[in-house]
């Protein structure tokens, strides 16, 4: 998929998306089926144990129990919990497998059950077909193969074996079946509209509600964490810090000037200045840093496993790299400094009182001259 799109790879994560959701809907529909087949077996056999050949009715009935029980350890092995593509599409393929064996075992195995000469016998497992027939697209209706290829092997083996026969009772018969297949056919179409149709605006409502939940924690500027999202995260990473009782620091930046070069350049300018500024952090920063923009020209960075001196150290280095950057606006090259407040965490000590001493330092520094770094 390295190829794809955004809308391909979109598209790809929904398909998967509809297809996990159409096993999870067999997983959850099976546990009465599975019961319901040598259930519905065995009352079959009760009801026609003086037609027919009791050896036949055991073997036949006894093989759906036997099924029946391998299908209870394959849900066993269902992969409820994070399951990945493969691992849905490896157990699709062989539950749906077990479903095909139990509709074969009954389409065909159930025309070894009928007695020449005997129309309330036939008409009798004929309307147990058409049952489990029933009950099959009504247990599966959300994964349309299944449904589809279930019902062809219950029911074609039999209406063909009737409309054979050419006896006005037996095409009656075979035409009551195709006019079933016909019904389920159509109502697997108009399924797989609705079906699919749903998680596809199910997907794209949850796509537009991440999307915002992002905007809402992103500074439209720079695309770093906004104030809101600063705090959320730089709380969590300090719970963490406190729990194992390790270093975090804090470092507060501050463009110096930054009015000053808003009148000479323009606000364009400024802007630009701020989203280098937003550029050179992210150079600098860790993926387990904590980044943000709290407003105007002032920046954070939150360093967890990081002690004060080496914080310091961090500090230093990005004062220096955005002192000797130049950036070009309208082909004027403009040149900028950057004051930087430091604090390590004491024990105890929560965001906000953090990044006030941080911010304490940050203003010792712009007093001291700007362009330097100072530590609470």
């Amino acid at each position: 998929m390295d190829g794809d799109t955004p809308d391909e790879a979109s598209e790809a994560v929904l398909a998967e998306h509809v297809r996990a959701e159409r096993v999870r809907f067999v997983f959850i529909q099976s546990a009465l089926p599975i019961l319901f087949s040598p259930v519905a077996a065995s009352l079959l056999a009760f009801t026609i144990w003086s037609w027919v050949d009791h050896t036949r009715l055991v073997v036949w009935t006894i093989g759906l129990a036997v099924i029946a029980c391998g299908r209870v350890a394959l849900v066993r092995t269902y992969p409820a919990v994070s399951p990945s593509a493969s691992r849905v599409r490896a157990w699709e393929r062989t539950f749906v497998g077990s479903i095909l064996l139990v509709d074969l075992w009954w389409g065909i195995g159930a025309l070894t059950l009928l007695v020449p000469d005997q129309p309330a016998e036939r008409a009798l497992v004929f309307s147990f077909l058409m049952m489990m027939a029933g009950g099959h697209s009504s247990s599966y209706a959300a994964h349309p193969a299944t449904v589809l290829l279930g019902v062809l092997a219950l029911v074609v083996p039999i209406a063909t074996t009737f409309v054979l026969r050419g006896d006005r009772f037996h095409v009656a018969m075979s035409i009551a079946a195709l006019m079933y297949l016909a019904a389920t056919f159509r109502s697997i179409r108009t399924l797989e509209f609705f079906f699919g149709r749903t998680h596809r605006l199910a997907h794209e409502v949850q796509k537009e509600r991440d999307r915002a939940e992002m905007l809402a924690r992103t500074d439209a500027l720079t695309s770093l964490s906004n104030r809101r999202a600063f705090y959320e995260l730089g709380e969590h990473v300090l719970a963490l810090a406190a729990r194992h009782e390790h270093a975090a620091s804090l470092i507060m930046i501050d463009i110096d000037h930054f009015k000053t070069i808003n009148d000479q350049h323009g606000h364009a300018a400024g802007d630009a200045v701020i989203r280098a500024v937003a550029d050179l952090i992210r150079e600098h920063h860790r993926a387990t840093d904590v980044a943000g923009r709290l407003g105007g020209e002032e920046f954070a960075l939150l360093l967890p496993e990081t002690p004060l001196d080496s914080a310091l150290v961090v500090a230093e280095r990005l004062r220096d790299r955005i002192g000797t950057h130049t950036m070009l606006v309208d082909g004027t090259p403009i040149t900028f400094t950057t004051s930087l407040g430091v604090a390590g965490r004491a024990p105890g000590e929560p965001l906000d009182k953090l990044i006030a001493r941080a911010d304490s330092a940050l203003y010792a520094a712009k007093h001291a001259g700007r362009n330097r770094v100072a530590t609470a």
